[in-house]
Formats: structure tokens, C-alpha cells, sequence
């Protein structure tokens, strides 16, 4: 049987309600019975000590008073040693046997106390009186609990059920967002916002936040794939076209070989093209922190960079001489390194390239003007360049890769213009102790 979850709510709050009413309830009536059966037996007591002291000699026999007599719905009674009664007034039934046990008793239609009188050694007291009155007042308490406890349940679980209906309600709204989402592919859409802090509104407030990312996923996803196939076309138009330049007409050895190299390098182009989207699409993966030292690995890369068609000179400098260690990936670091180095050789209007090493920290700074501040946020995103440079060779991925990478270790990329020439681009980690874990 498949129960909403309203149902379920209501089902469990009406459980507990309904178990701590009947606790309730229970505590109430046994609570009552005590209260009325100890009135009671303080009745037969007083009864008793009355009885007590208003006997008087009769002959040889103890008497009650005529006062005693008269009495209503008790009785008293006075036997002897060997149990026979010597007097007995008020409303007796002959039919019912009670017994001369000492103390309370009670039988199923009446309270009894019996008792020895001190003076005379060997007489017993017997009170008794009706419990028809005590039977029926808890009889009518009884009642009273039980409808009491039924109405208090079904009018809670009403009450429950609008509750717990009009606590859910975002939650449907946020299940019908999902379904129209999920089946028109409206991803725009959003969950109505509840007023106040509450659980729900962080909830719909999360929800619509989640959606955000979505869109904005999805729309870069698809203006990735556009800028990829627009700038795969690129590549595979020239070498389509020296392929039918080549193919065109009869050509000697060096016409072909000219034709072969110039689709060489176009095939060259297109490789690199698809090695960094490749890299791009990698900074998804799970991620894997380690200790990574920041000297040695500046030192590697300006090692293994060619400077040569450049014709700009780089100097690499490292804070106090000493090891600078992250918490980061080092496959990823030599990345980023390698393309902030790269973009410096290849985009740089100066002469001079520096990788400057320090805590938590590197840069690389040049002498050369930098790009526009105003062109900066464009040139994080993918396929995108400089407006002065798109002679110079380039895909528009190096900047994007390096902000994904620095993403998945909470590190920060910041330009800084000098004024006057100079431009440098610092990679920032958090302050952490190298022997602490990072958070996750």
C-alpha cells in the first residue's frame, strides 16, 4: 500500500498524540480512583471512631446509640471473640458475606474496615458502606476519558493532516518545478520563495539557488559547445581547403610537399585544439589533494619552457630560499604554471619574464602593458582573446583552465596592473599548515 507522506506524518503524530492521551487519560482515572477510595476509607474511619465511642452498657451486651441508628447507607456492626454479632444498625444486606478480616477490604459492592475496640479485649468493629456511588463515578469518568481521548485524537489528527498539508506545500511546488523541468525542459522556471527562515524557506531558497547553477551550467555548456565547434570548424575549413588546393591540378614534389605541411600544421593546430578541450573537460574529475612545492615545480617548468622563438628572457626568483608548499594537485600546478608562463611568452608586448615564488603563492610578471582591465572577465571564459592579438596563434583555453583548476584547490587567480608598464597575474592558496588536512 503506497501512503503519501502526508498520511505518514499525520499517521505518526496521531500515534504519539493518541499514546500520550491514553497515558493521560489512564493516570487521570487511576489517580481519581485512589483520591475517591481513600475519601472513602477516611469515611469509615471517622464512622468507626464515633461508633466506638458512643457504645454503652446494655446488661451484658454492648448497644449502639439510637443516634447511630439512623444512619442511611453505612452499617456498623459489633461482634464478639468467636465472630457472633452482638449489634448491628444501618442498611445491611443478610445475603452478603463479609468476612472479619482486620483492616480495609472490599468486595464488589462494598468498602469495608474492621477493627478491635481496646477497651474490651475480644470485640471487633465492622463498618461498612455501598461503593454503588464510587462504581459509578468512575464508571462516568471512565467515559468521559475514553470519548474525551477519541475526540482529542480524530480533532488532532485533522488538525495534523492541514499542518502538515500546508507545511508541504513548497515542497510540491518545488516536486512540480522538477517534473515541468524534467519534462519540458523549462530550466527558467523556479520555486515559488516562502517568506521567513524557516525550513521550508531554506529549502525553496536552496532549491531556486540550485537552479541558478543549472541554467548557468547549461547555458555554458551550450556556448561551449558552440565556441568549440565554431573553432573546430576553423581548422578543419583550411585543411579542407588545401586539400582541394593540392588536389586541384597536377602539381611536382615540392608543390605537394608544400601543400602536405601547410595541412601538417593545421593538423598540428587541431591536435592542440583537442588536447586542452580535452584538459578542460578533466577539471570535473574527483579531486585528489597533495602536498605540491611550489619551487621545484617553477623551477621545472622554466626549464622544460623554449624561450628561444620568443626572444624574451625569464628569471625565476624564490622567497627566502626555502620550500613554499600547497595543499593542490601537481599534475594541475604544472598546468597552471605552463599556461600563465605560455600566455606570458606569447602575449606580452615587453621583454622581460618573471615566475616569482612565495607563502602559499607564485606570479608571473612581465614589463609589458597587460590586457585592457575591462577585457580581464572576458578572457576567463572559454574560446575567448584579446582583441589586439587573435594574429597570434592561440585556442582561448589556457586562461579557462587555469581558473577550473584553481577552482577545485579554492585558490585564487588576481591580475595586477603596476601603473606604468607592468603586468602580473598571482595564483593565491589558503593559509594552510602544510601537515593539516584540507577541507574536503
Amino acid at each position: 500500500m503506497n501512503l503519501t507522506f502526508r498520511f505518514k506524518l499525520t499517521l505518526g503524530y496521531a500515534l504519539i498524540f493518541g499514546l500520550s492521551v491514553i497515558i493521560g487519560a489512564t493516570l487521570v482515572y487511576f489517580t481519581a480512583r485512589y483520591t475517591l477510595t481513600q475519601t472513602l476509607d477516611r469515611t469509615l474511619e471517622e464512622t468507626a471512631q464515633v461508633a466506638r465511642a458512643s457504645l454503652e452498657d446494655n446488661a451484658k451486651n454492648r448497644r449502639f446509640p439510637e443516634e447511630l441508628r439512623r444512619s442511611s447507607d453505612l452499617s456498623i456492626e459489633l461482634f464478639d471473640s468467636s465472630g457472633k454479632r452482638l449489634d448491628a444498625v444501618g442498611n445491611l444486606d443478610p445475603k452478603e458475606k463479609l468476612t472479619l478480616a482486620l483492616g480495609f477490604e472490599s468486595t464488589p459492592t462494598r468498602r469495608v474496615l474492621t477493627l478491635t475496640i481496646p477497651e474490651d479485649k475480644g470485640l471487633l468493629l465492622r463498618v461498612s458502606r455501598p461503593k454503588g456511588v464510587l462504581s459509578r463515578l468512575l464508571e462516568t469518568l471512565a467515559k468521559i476519558l475514553i470519548i474525551g481521548a477519541l475526540v482529542m485524537i480524530f480533532l488532532s489528527s485533522a488538525v495534523g493532516y492541514l499542518l502538515a498539508d500546508r507545511a508541504l506545500k513548497p515542497l510540491d511546488a518545488v516536486v512540480r518545478t522538477a517534473r515541468r523541468i524534467t519534462q519540458r525542459g523549462t530550466y527558467q522556471e523556479r520555486v515559488p520563495a516562502q517568506a521567513g527562515q524557516d525550513e521550508m524557506a531554506r529549502l525553496t531558497l536552496t532549491v531556486n539557488e540550485m537552479l541558478d547553477r543549472l541554467e548557468q551550467t547549461i547555458e555554458r555548456e551550450k556556448r561551449f559547445a558552440r565556441n568549440a565547434a565554431h573553432e573546430l570548424r576553423t581548422p578543419l575549413t583550411a585543411l579542407k581547403g588545401w586539400l582541394e588546393l593540392t588536389l586541384d591540378k597536377p602539381r611536382d614534389a615540392a608543390g605537394y610537399k608544400h601543400g602536405l605541411e601547410k595541412m601538417q600544421n593545421r593538423v598540428q593546430a587541431l591536435h592542440q585544439l583537442m588536447n586542452q578541450l580535452e584538459n578542460l573537460s578533466h577539471t570535473d574529475r574527483p579531486i585528489a589533494l597533495e602536498r605540491v612545492e611550489l619551487g621545484g615545480v617553477a623551477l621545472e617548468c622554466s626549464e622544460n619552457l623554449d624561450l628561444e622563438p620568443s626572444g624574451k628572457t625569464l628569471e625565476v626568483t624564490i622567497e627566502d630560499y626555502r620550500e613554499h608548499w600547497v595543499w593542490a594537485e601537481d599534475a594541475g600546478v604544472r598546468q597552471v604554471m605552463h599556461n600563465l608562463l605560455e600566455n606570458a611568452f606569447k602575449y606580452s608586448t615587453g621583454d622581460q619574464i618573471w615566475l616569482e615564488v612565495g607563502q602559499h603563492s607564485f606570479q608571473v610578471r612581465d614589463n609589458g602593458t597587460g590586457p585592457a582591465r575591462a577585457e580581464w572577465a572576458r578572457l576567463l571564459q572559454p574560446f575567448e582573446r584579446g582583441m589586439a592579438l587573435q594574429s597570434v596563434a592561440g585556442s582561448g583555453l589556457g586562461l579557462p583552465l587555469v581558473v577550473a583548476l584553481l577552482a577545485r584547490w579554492d585558490a585564487q587567480l588576481r591580475p595586477i596592473w603596476q601603473g606604468g608598464p607592468g603586468f602580473a597575474v598571482q595564483v593565491v592558496w589558503p593559509a594552510l599548515e602544510v601537515d593539516s588536512e584540507p577541507k574536503a
